[in-house]
């Protein structure tokens, strides 16, 4: 038997047990107000933020922002048309879509695959605007994974800001991947 086929015998019969994965803690808030600190993360991102009293506000912003282009609105409850069916996205101007869970540390915002009726929605659109209520935000990513459960997701997103790419001569390019500008509406749940 050749050395190397012993060195392939020994790892092949070298079979460690299953280990269980190690308990996390859950670490405490990274300031006094985690609504604050989530903003400034995403104003960190270049991410615009609207504050607003109430979800239906959202109409109007909307209205405003329809004149540039095609606009599909995931936001059931509020009036707004989404898309037609089989509509063309490639030239979609705008997503609207609801965020489920904002993290503050890093301004990431978890988007459920099943309240899309297209995967590339958050990516196609050249303008995308996430809608949060503002008894979503939590601190970090070990309670976001455990609000979640991914397991039990067909398709789920983290978006944290628009798109953005440089190269080793540090150009930085918006939108090369996605979306060229998030724009994040956390409104008060009535």
């Amino acid at each position: 038997m050749s050395s190397k086929s012993k060195i392939l015998t020994a790892i092949a019969a070298a079979k460690a047990a299953p280990q269980p994965l190690p308990k996390m803690n859950n670490y405490a808030g990274l300031s006094e107000d985690k609504c604050q600190y989530f903003l400034d993360a995403l104003e960190g991102l270049g991410v615009e933020v609207i504050m607003a009293n109430h979800k239906q506000e959202l109409v109007s912003l909307i209205k405003q922002r329809s004149v540039e282009g095609p606009v599909y609105c995931g936001i059931k409850d509020i009036g707004v048309t989404a898309l037609a069916e089989g509509q063309d996205l490639s030239s979609l101007n705008l997503a609207v879509v609801e965020g489920k869970w904002g993290v503050a540390e890093n301004g990431a915002i978890w988007v459920e695959g099943d309240d899309l009726p297209h995967r590339a929605l958050t990516a196609i659109a050249t303008n995308l605007m996430i809608a949060l209520p503002s008894d979503r935000i939590l601190w970090n990513m070990h309670e976001a994974y455990q609000k979640i459960a991914p397991q039990q997701q067909g398709y789920g997103v983290f978006i944290s800001g628009p798109s953005k790419t440089a190269d080793i001569e540090q150009s930085l390019v918006k939108g090369a991947h996605g979306a060229k500008s998030l724009t994040v509406f956390i409104y008060n749940k009535e």
